[in-house]
C-alpha cells in the first residue's frame, strides 16, 4: 500500500506535489548569499529579486522561505532545508506565471474547498477532520510566528500555483498494456523463502603493499584532493559594542515601551484559596514602563545601536563605492587601499583563517550566508555590501586565496591505508555474497532452505502477499528487487546495511487484467497524471532556472 505521505500529496494536494517533484529536476546547485551582500560589491544599491519576490535584506530572505515552509507544512510534506530552498523558489515560479495571466485568488467556497483538501487537515479516512483544522488554527494563535491572515494569503498563492499546473498539464498518453502490467505488478501473489546472511561481523584480515596503496591513492586521488580555502578580512559591527553609543531620554524609553508594551509582562501570585478551596494559577500581566524600565532601556539601546551599525556599515560601502569609481576602468581597489579607507572610518579590521567552502572559520560562528558569501567574492568583485547577521552588520573583503591541491602521498598515507581497507572489505563482502547465492541458486527448489542454513543464514518463508502489503519482518525493497523472476528461481544476492539477502521464490500467482477490471480507469488516469506531471515539472524548472541564474542566486 502506498504510503500515507503519498497519498495525500496525490491525491489531496495534487499539484504542489508536482512542485516537489521539481526539486528533483533542478539542474543545478544554487547558494543564497546573506542580504544584502547578493550581487557585485561594486553596485550602490543591492537589488537582488526573484520575480516579484525582492530578495535584498535577510529580513525579506526569511520571509519568502518562511511562506514556502508553511505552504509546505500545509501540505502534509515535511521538507528539508535543502528541499524547502529549492520548493520556495519553484512555488515562485508558479505564483509569477499566475500574476502573468491574471489568474485571480480563490472566493470564499473556493478557499474552504481547497482548505479541506490540504494534507495536513485530512483524517486517517484521508477525509477533511475538523478537529485537526481546528487544532492547527488554535496552535498558530498561540505560537505567534505567523498570522491567520498571512496563513490565508499563502493558501490563496497555493491555489493560484495549482490553477497554473491545471492550465499547463494535459492528458499523458499511455498504453492499455501498460495498465494492465501495472494492475497484474500489484496483484500479483507472492510467497517466498528468504535466506539472511549477518554481515557486522565481517571483518577479514587486509594486507595492503605499498603499491596497492599507491595505485589506490592514484586512482581515488580527487577524494584526497585538498580544497580552495580562503582568507577573508572582515568588518563586523557588533550591536552591543554600540550600545554605550546610543543617546537617549526618558520621553524615548516611555514611547518605545508603548510601542512594545506586550513584550513586558509580570507574573502576579494567585490570592491565598478560602479553606477547602483549589489554589489558583498565577496570572501573566502587562508590567508598567517603571516595573520594566530596566529592560525597556537595554532593548531600545540594542535596538538603535543595530542602527547605529547599519549606519557605519553603510557609510564604509558608500566610502568603496566612490573610491572604487576613482580607480578607473579595468582596475579595482586593492586590500591596502580598502584598509586605508577602513581606518580613516576608525573601524576594525579583522583577519579569518583560511577556510573552505565547507568549514567555517577556526574561532568564528560564522553562518552559511556569510561563508557563501565569501566565496562569491572575486578578483573584480573584492568587497560585499553591508550584510545584516543577528545584531550585527559585516562587510567582507577576499583577502587571499590558495588553490585546491593534491597533498603527497606520504602526508594522507594512514587514511589512504583506512579507506583502501573499507573498500577491499566491502569489495571481499560483495564476492563472499555473490558466493553464496550461487551455491543456492545451484542447489534447487527442494535443498534451498538446508544449503542456507549449511551456509550460516538464517532463512524465514513469507506467504501470500502483495507487492505492496505490508509483511512483518520483509523488507518490501526486496519484492521490488525479485519482480522479474518465476516460481521455484532464486535471486543474486543483495546487502543492505550489515545484512545479505538472497531470495527464493516459491509461488508467484499473477491474475489475469482485462480492461473490464473494476481498477483500470482508475489507474489509467493515475498513469496519465504521472505522465502530465512530469512534463509540467519539467517547464516549471526551466523557468526558475533561468529567473535564479539571471538574479545571480545560481550558476551553471
Amino acid at each position: 500500500m502506498i504510503s500515507w505521505l503519498q497519498t495525500n500529496l496525490q491525491k489531496h494536494f495534487r499539484y504542489l506535489f508536482i512542485v516537489l517533484l521539481v526539486v528533483v529536476i533542478v539542474a543545478f546547485v544554487f547558494t543564497i548569499g546573506a542580504a544584502p551582500g547578493i550581487g557585485d560589491g561594486r553596485q550602490g544599491n543591492a537589488n537582488v529579486s526573484f520575480f516579484e519576490n525582492d530578495m535584498s535584506t535577510e529580513t525579506l530572505q526569511r520571509a519568502f522561505f518562511n511562506e514556502a515552509y508553511y505552504s509546505a507544512l500545509l501540505s502534509g510534506a515535511p521538507l528539508s532545508q535543502e528541499q524547502l530552498s529549492q520548493y520556495a523558489f519553484n512555488r515562485a515560479s508558479a505564483i509569477h506565471i499566475a500574476n502573468q495571466h491574471n489568474i485571480p485568488g480563490p472566493n470564499a467556497d473556493q478557499l474552504t474547498e481547497h482548505i479541506r483538501e490540504l494534507g495536513m487537515f485530512q483524517g486517517p479516512d484521508q477525509t477533511f477532520n475538523p478537529e485537526a483544522y481546528a487544532r492547527f488554527r488554535d496552535e498558530i494563535r498561540l505560537s505567534g510566528q505567523i498570522t491567520e491572515g498571512d496563513l490565508s494569503r499563502i493558501m490563496a498563492d497555493d491555489y493560484r500555483a495549482n490553477k497554473v499546473f491545471e492550465a499547463l498539464s494535459e492528458p499523458g498518453f499511455v498504453l492499455e498494456s501498460e495498465v494492465i502490467e501495472d494492475l497484474a505488478r500489484d496483484e500479483t501473489l507472492w510467497s517466498v523463502n528468504v535466506a539472511t546472511y549477518d554481515y557486522a561481523d565481517f571483518e577479514p584480515e587486509i594486507e595492503a603493499t605499498l603499491e596497492q596503496l599507491e595505485a589506490f591513492f592514484a586512482e581515488n586521488n580527487v577524494r584526497y584532493t585538498a580544497p580552495a580555502r580562503r582568507v577573508i578580512s572582515f568588518v563586523e559591527l557588533r550591536a552591543l559594542d554600540l550600545m554605550n553609543d546610543v543617546e537617549f531620554i526618558e520621553d524615548d524609553l516611555k514611547n518605545y515601551h508603548a510601542r512594545n508594551g506586550s513584550r513586558y509582562t509580570k507574573t502576579v501570585p494567585a490570592p491565598e484559596p478560602a479553606e477547602g478551596e483549589e489554589p489558583a494559577e498565577p496570572t501573566v500581566e502587562p508590567a508598567t514602563f517603571e516595573e520594566s524600565k530596566d529592560q525597556v532601556e537595554f532593548d531600545y539601546k540594542l535596538e538603535k545601536a543595530r542602527e547605529l551599525g547599519q549606519s557605519k556599515a553603510e557609510n564604509l560601502g558608500l566610502a568603496l563605492v566612490e573610491a572604487d569609481n576613482t580607480v578607473g576602468t579595468g582596475a579595482n581597489l586593492s586590500i591596502e587601499q580598502i584598509e586605508s579607507i577602513v581606518e580613516k572610518q576608525n573601524l576594525e579590521l579583522k583577519e579569518t583563517t583560511p577556510f573552505a567552502r565547507n568549514e567555517r572559520p577556526l574561532g568564528l560562528n560564522w553562518s552559511q550566508n556569510l561563508i557563501a558569501l565569501s566565496f562569491q567574492l572575486n578578483e573584480t568583485r573584492i568587497y560585499s555590501q553591508p550584510v545584516i547577521e543577528g545584531d550585527s552588520t559585516f562587510i567582507l573583503f577576499l583577502e587571499k586565496e590558495t588553490s585546491e591541491f593534491v597533498p603527497n602521498f606520504k602526508t594522507v598515507e594512514p587514511r589512504v591505508r583506512e579507506d583502501f581497507a573499507a573498500e577491499e572489505t566491502l569489495r571481499l563482502r560483495d564476492t563472499h555474497a555473490d558466493e553464496l547465492a550461487a551455491k543456492l541458486q545451484e542447489a534447487g527448489a527442494d535443498a534451498f532452505t538446508s544449503v542456507a542454513e549449511e551456509n550460516e543464514f538464517s532463512v524465514a518463508t513469507f506467504e501470500d502477499f502483495k507487492r505492496r502489503d505490508t509483511v512483518e519482518g520483509l523488507d518490501p525493497s526486496l519484492v521490488f528487487f525479485i519482480a522479474e523472476l518465476e516460481a521455484g528461481e532464486v535471486s543474486e544476492a543483495t546487502i543492505r546495511a550489515d545484512k545479505g539477502y538472497v531470495v527464493q521464490v516459491t509461488k508467484k500467482d499473477v491474475p489475469e487484467i482485462t480492461p473490464d477490471n473494476e481498477e483500470f480507469e482508475t489507474r489509467i488516469a493515475a498513469l496519465k497524471d504521472n505522465y502530465q506531471r512530469y512534463a509540467v515539472s519539467q517547464y516549471i524548472s526551466k523557468v526558475t532556472n533561468e529567473e535564479l541564474l539571471r538574479g545571480g542566486l545560481a550558476s551553471n
